[in-house]
């Protein structure tokens, strides 16, 4: 592709922005009234959306890294480089529940909140293994299941690209094939306890693996141009009709990942192709960066401001509805994103990448990567 522009692969990140933003609807409303609270049962129905935020990071990561991981230094990069991006914000987010919980503790109150929080599940977390299988139910920051679940694919992310290197594309749809058996097996087993593995959250690790090599294998196919569609209109066709498959909710997760697949192998042969028409997305790019940080910082509101501030003050007193309520923690997550990507995140990153890359960036000719990730 020398002398072309290259894809920034703007309508991933815009989609990741509205995944994350309807999980954060989605926990704020569950906490409303019955309306409200109806609207939150109604939308699990798009829970898959997880997948394709799943799925895009494995396509991204591919792209961004695969060709990289050429030695043992290379792949020690790219984990710092991402345990820089992912870790700040969550022991922020981890201290935060933590001290809500010694507040708890001490004012010897019995919330719900708190079933899974213990000092073992702690160190599960601080260690991000907590989605591997090792615990019971989800606490502290009950969305940290994720970030468990991405860390264990960058372990593993040199068994996908060895996997490719030998056998090729083949290769990797079989390790897709051998990885849904797998989870199709150790869930009838009751090993996976969920009704489907697409589902399970502490169980995570191994479904977002599955995601993974699928995002993989789109970023593969796209890359060889087998069609020659360049309208933006294919993409946000192909989600709509991946929303209303989850909407009509066939009871069979596999319509919506084929869905969601469809999605985003049109998306990135439209950004392939035609990178220039992308350019209507850019004023959303700087919201869209932060979609990790509003995944990761929305449970901390909900908790502090629906949990305590609407449940136990606002909504007895009846002083004010629930609608007002839920605008202004809609805003306040995004600003809380927006500041800790500038003055939090951004900053430590760099510092901590400063102190641990030095001279292995330098021996293996790598540069810190400005692409969305």
């Amino acid at each position: 592709m020398s002398g072309e522009k290259r894809p920034v692969f703007a309508l991933f990140a815009v989609w990741r922005l509205l995944a994350a933003l309807m999980v954060m609807l989605y926990h704020f409303c569950a906490f409303g009234p019955e309306a409200y609270r109806e609207f939150a049962l109604d939308a699990e129905v798009f829970t898959a959306l997880l997948d394709l935020f799943f799925i895009v990071s494995g396509f991204l990561i591919w792209v961004h890294y695969s060709k990289r991981l050429t030695s043992p230094g290379a792949y020690g990069i790219f984990l710092l480089r991402r345990l820089a991006r992912l870790y700040p914000l969550h022991l922020v987010t981890l201290a935060i529940f933590c001290v809500a919980w010694l507040i708890i503790s001490v004012a010897g109150l019995k919330v719900e909140l708190t079933d899974y929080y213990s000092f073992p599940e702690l160190l599960r977390q601080l260690l991000l293994v907590n989605a591997w299988g090792f615990s019971d139910g989800l606490a502290f920051n009950f969305v940290s299941w994720s970030l468990s679940a991405e860390w264990f694919c960058y372990l593993t992310l040199p068994v996908i690209v060895i996997i490719f290197h030998k056998t090729g594309l083949g290769g990797l749809i079989a390790l897709l094939t051998v990885c849904v058996v797998a989870l199709e097996g150790l869930t009838y087993l009751k090993i996976i306890p969920f009704p489907t593995w697409l589902d399970a959250n502490t169980w995570g690790a191994y479904r977002v693996f599955a995601d993974f090599v699928l995002g993989a294998i789109i970023a593969i196919v796209a890359s060889m141009r087998l069609i020659k569609v360049q309208s933006h209109w294919y993409a946000w066709g192909a989600l709509l009709f991946a929303l209303l498959v989850m909407f009509m909710d066939f009871r069979f997760g596999y319509a919506n990942i084929v869905a969601i697949t469809i999605a985003l192998y049109l998306a990135a042969q439209v950004e392939i192709n035609a990178p220039e028409r992308s350019a209507y997305l850019m004023p959303l790019m700087p919201l869209a960066m932060v979609s990790f940080g509003i995944y990761m910082w929305h449970p901390v509101f909900a908790v502090s401001i629906f949990g305590l501030g609407w449940l136990m003050i606002l909504e007895p007193l009846q002083i004010i509805g629930f609608a007002p309520v839920l605008a202004f923690a809609v805003i306040v997550t995004i600003v809380t994103a927006l500041l800790s990507a500038r003055f939090f995140e951004g900053p430590v990153r760099k510092k901590l990448l400063s102190l641990g890359e030095g001279r292995m960036v330098e021996g293996i000719g790598l540069q810190p990567s400005k692409k969305i990730s």
